[in-house]
């Protein structure tokens, strides 16, 4: 990608932008960079909360970097697409190392080594992240430190701002017009509208499914399972793809990454138990590659823990 209006010289390209986002805040390397790297009017939304202004950002990475020392984030994939000549959208994966060493986020210290997934999706606009959606597998960190999803809900509950309805998240535009980012947000749509006949269709026999959890499934029955089990806890709630990319380039396989969003009533039997009436957001990210016999690789994040915190919330 080349040099896009409004971003400093020394960023040779996208990539090399993202890289300096991840090492100096997702790492938290250069937390006193965050001036300069977040634009004054920053939002970040994961799968509970939504945060406003660099500061309130700040303070969240902060608390992040202070739990989990020697936090690594490894980039497992990239997808970008430009969205205006000064600005470009990011879908990234990566495995995340720490250790939980430092009080805070995750209770008191125990010292186990984490490993976990995070997806997330960037828009960066003249220079500065404008917006951010960002989810990490917080069942697979509970479980590794031994805590249940229940508890770590109430720690994120004690996180949460106050009752003040949350800023509305930008909208950086539907994404890339590639086919394969529309394939994959028809598949899914078309899943969570009820069409449970097209994952058959569709994905490979042998499809590897990387869930939260850290779960590792395969095949269709396992992804059938997966998706029913979501769709049954919130059977009322409005299901949306905000945001596509895909790419086809030479020596990869076709892929995909969505952004989506289930938002409604938590009214069903599912995976965040006896239904409780709260108005929740399900915030997603699904990544795919694609092979001679449809979907073979497909990576699921949502927050768990935090859309449990969101029903604790509305319950008072």
């Amino acid at each position: 990608m080349g040099f896009l209006a409004g971003f400093d010289d020394r960023w040779q390209d996208a990539a090399s932008y993202l890289d300096a986002l991840r090492h100096d805040l997702g790492e938290g390397q250069r937390l006193d960079l965050v001036p300069e790297y977040l634009a004054p009017d920053v939002v970040v939304q994961d799968g509970a909360a939504v945060l406003s202004g660099p500061e309130a950002v700040g303070t969240a990475l902060a608390a992040r970097r202070a739990a989990l020392p020697g936090l690594s984030l490894c980039a497992e994939e990239t997808l970008w697409s430009a969205s205006a000549p000064n600005a470009f959208v990011a879908a990234q994966r990566f495995q995340c190392r720490a250790r939980h060493g430092g009080p805070g986020l995750y209770g008191a210290p125990g010292g186990r080594a984490l490993s976990y997934l995070e997806m997330s999706e960037s828009w960066c606009v003249s220079g500065a992240l404008r917006a951010h959606w960002v989810l990490r597998d917080e069942l697979a960190i509970l479980a590794q430190i031994g805590v249940p999803p229940e508890e770590g809900a109430r720690w994120r509950l004690s996180q949460m701002a106050g009752p003040e309805e949350p800023p509305d998240m930008p909208d950086p535009g539907p994404g890339n017009d590639d086919a394969w980012g529309h394939t994959l947000g028809d598949l899914v749509n078309r899943i969570m509208s009820g069409d449970l006949s097209v994952i058959a269709r569709h994905y490979d026999p042998a499809a590897e499914l990387f869930q939260p959890g850290a779960v590792i499934g395969h095949g269709p029955a396992e992804a059938e399972a997966f998706w029913l089990g979501l769709r049954a806890a919130l059977p009322s709630a409005r299901f949306e793809v905000q945001h596509l990319l895909g790419a086809e380039e030479h020596l990869s396989p076709p892929r995909a990454a969505i952004r989506w969003a289930l938002t409604g009533t938590h009214d069903g039997h599912g995976v965040f138990g006896s239904p409780s009436g709260a108005e929740v957001t399900v915030l997603g990210m699904t990544q795919a590659e694609f092979g001679p016999d449809g979907l073979r690789r497909e990576w699921t994040l949502y927050d768990a823990p935090g859309v449990l915190a969101q029903i604790l919330r509305a319950r008072g």
